[in-house]
């Protein structure tokens, strides 16, 4: 599955909830009754407040976890609530869903205004954010008032987000001197060059620092602050070099490889989990209807093989036929060693590879022999093997795996040449000690062990995080400070793994020069998390909407098709909001508890192919 925050980088975040993406919707003028108001309290850490009942609505401001809000009037579904809050100039609109009503008597909520304008919209909300609605009444305390701003000195800006990095230069090239709590008051000096950044004053720091303008409220005129140029701002600092294999690598010569199957360009798959469900023909007509036509599911070989040579394939079965029945085109990853394989004191508490590479071999050419001709048209030998409980917390050491690949790729081909071999995709991470290896050097090591000459097509798992898709590594703190963000990730540990497009890039770049250009790169697992995070590990999901969920999505899909060198692409995930709702794994489902349509599968469903 896609990672949760893992403990590769040191850094804590705050979580918080931060802005949703603008959708552009147009909306009818509203008409408002007022009436008694009735107290709600927010619960997010932090929310945004609109001037409209919709995210296309301009956000003006953001309220507090706590906050005590009047409500005065909500739209046509009673999805969102126009209320009176302190501090505020005026009502703005908030999340009915993300508020706890403290005053909730039924004749409280009979009473309850309503405007008497239906509202219209381009794009419907048909998703709701899950949160904890544990608040009372009785614990909440009023908001406090915001400090006084003195501008008898100069303007001053004051920060939004819950926590803001600040820096040495205009510029998040530049490294971070210190960070500032949401509303932290800093002097404005100056203005950078792109008129983007604000040179700052700040209590307790000697030197002048820069803070991102965009996430601060400006307080007093700006007229006679000066505007800098190049000349006057700290030296640009040098971009740092993204990972990257050197061009004089053992194997830079062309790789002798098998022959290569007719090619198989790019597709458009996503994962499942449909075993022992009985609702994989539900699954794929999901599928078919998005216009896919690729689905992957992933194959515990230890249930499978109980005992050596003893293998019971029978609730397979079932997910070739359906997929034979709507011409769906099926790659199986297949994970974890049954105990009897396992090597000596193995640990149980986690899955992990065979001790005869050649034990997995043996299933995977049955598993090939007994389909061979169906729907399953690709195994992935592994998963995420870089990582050290899929590993069996074993040291991590990629000769091992090109090792296990090896006769894998063989015995599959002896039992069905058609079938496509691609190796086990790393997961984006950074180096950390023996919980993981750097992804791009584990995927160098495993080219230098000679991988190219056994699959046909390199697995990758390029994760999203709260980063869109199109953003690379080096520009994702800026993208993130500008969008809104909670999760600081991709500021406080800038590395290729936050970024999808980077993660994709990288995987190609390595594998041309490495002479295996020709091979494909098989995304068998990517996406979005939105819609809150079930667990501080997942803080990044707080930071997503459902509507940038949907866009990012979109857009990967159209990057990869454009490429020209990926191959099938498999969304994380159709269904585990399903099948495991309430779970971490549900977050990146397309589809809710009942199957019914999130944005995203609106928008892939939509999606020119």
């Amino acid at each position: 599955m896609i990672r949760r925050f893992l403990p590769i980088f040191a850094s804590l975040f705050v979580l918080a909830l931060t802005f949703f993406s603008l959708t552009g919707a147009v909306f009818a003028a509203l008409s408002i009754q007022e009436s008694q108001p009735i107290t709600a309290v927010t619960i997010p850490p932090r929310m945004n407040a609109r001037t409209g009942p919709g995210t296309g609505y301009p956000v003006v401001g953001f309220v507090a976890a706590g906050t005590k809000v009047k409500i005065i009037g909500e739209n046509a579904d009673g999805t969102w609530v126009r209320a009176e809050i302190d501090g505020f100039d005026g009502p703005v609109w908030l999340a009915k869903w993300l508020l706890n009503v403290a005053e909730g008597s039924a004749a409280a909520a009979q009473s309850r205004p309503q405007s008497n304008a239906a509202i219209s919209q381009t794009t419907p909300l048909s998703a709701t954010v899950a949160f904890s609605t544990t608040a009372t009444a009785a614990s909440v305390t009023e908001k406090p008032s915001a400090p006084a701003v003195d501008t008898s000195a100069g303007p001053v800006a004051v920060t939004t987000p819950a926590r803001m990095n600040v820096r040495r230069g205009p510029g998040t090239a530049y490294p971070v001197a210190t960070n500032a709590a949401a509303g932290t008051q800093a002097r404005i000096l100056g203005i950078g060059p792109d008129r983007q950044w604000y040179q700052v004053e700040m209590d307790g720091q000697s030197d002048k620092l820069w803070i991102f303008a965009s996430l601060t409220t400006t307080h007093g005129s700006l007229e006679g602050v000066p505007q800098l140029t190049e000349a006057e701002i700290p030296p640009r600092p040098q971009p740092v070099a993204q990972p990257a294999p050197q061009a004089a690598a053992p194997a830079a010569a062309p790789v002798a490889r098998a022959a290569s199957l007719p090619g198989v360009g790019f597709g458009y798959g996503i994962q499942a989990h449909i075993i022992h469900t009985g609702q994989e023909g539900l699954a794929m007509d999901k599928t078919r209807e998005m216009g896919f036509t690729w689905m992957k599911q992933q194959i515990e070989w230890r249930i499978f093989e109980s005992n050596p040579g003893q293998y019971g394939f029978g609730d397979i079965g079932p997910i070739i036929g359906a997929a034979d029945q709507r011409g769906i085109n099926l790659l199986f990853s297949v994970v974890n060693a049954p105990d009897w394989a396992r090597g000596p004191g193995f640990d149980a508490n986690v899955g992990g590879p065979p001790a005869d590479p050649q034990t997995l071999a043996n299933f995977l050419g049955a598993l090939a022999r007994e389909y061979c001709g169906s729907s399953l048209k690709a195994i992935e030998v592994w998963n995420e093997q870089n990582l050290h409980y899929e590993w069996g917390n074993k040291p991590l050491n990629p000769a091992e795996y090109v090792a296990l690949l090896r006769p894998a790729y063989a015995s599959i081909k002896a039992a069905c040449p058609s079938i496509y071999v691609i190796s086990g995709a790393p997961t984006p991470a950074g180096d950390n000690g023996t919980l993981a290896m750097d992804d791009f050097r584990y995927l160098e090591e495993m080219f230098k062990q000679g991988v190219a000459r056994y699959v046909d097509g390199i697995g990758a798992h390029p994760s999203g995080y709260n980063v869109p898709a199109n953003v690379t590594w080096q520009a994702a703190c800026a993208a993130i400070q500008q969008t809104g963000n909670s999760f600081n990730g991709a500021c406080d540990n800038p590395h290729h793994s936050w970024s999808f497009r980077s993660t994709m890039e990288g995987y190609r770049n390595i594998a041309v020069v490495y002479g295996a250009g020709n091979i494909p790169i098989w995304p068998t697992e990517f996406g979005w998390a939105a819609g809150g995070a079930y667990h501080p590990a997942y803080a990044y999901a707080n930071d997503n909407s459902y509507d940038e969920q949907a866009a990012w999505t979109v857009e990967a899909y159209q990057m990869m098709r454009n490429w020209g060198w990926v191959g099938p692409a498999f969304l994380w995930n159709l269904n585990f909001r399903v099948v495991a709702d309430g779970t971490e794994k549900a977050q990146w489902g397309i589809v809710r508890n009942d199957w019914s349509p999130l944005p995203v599968y609106e928008a892939l469903r939509g999606m020119g192919k």
